[in-house]
């Protein structure tokens, strides 16, 4: 009986081999860190861009549609 394989698949999309990958632990605090930031910022943003009147918008150059659009977006997505 044949064990099986632990190795990655090799075709497209696979992940790249485990020691290509930086799996370190505070690279991995580092980043997730940094997406929570970045989270924020869009978080705070949007709502702001929500809050904001036409007068406002106008001079940022968006539409009351596209700020609603972008408004109400989950914090995310980018």
């Amino acid at each position: 009986m044949a064990s099986p394989s632990l190795s990655p698949a090799r075709h497209p999309g696979a992940l790249p081999a485990a020691g290509s990958l930086d799996i370190r632990p505070g690279s991995l605090l580092v980043r997730a860190f940094g997406a929570l930031l970045d989270w924020n910022d869009r978080y705070r943003q949007r709502v702001h861009l929500g809050q904001m009147d036409d007068r406002m918008l106008r001079d940022i150059g968006l539409s009351r549609a596209d700020a609603l659009g972008e408004h109400e977006k989950p914090f995310w997505r980018g």
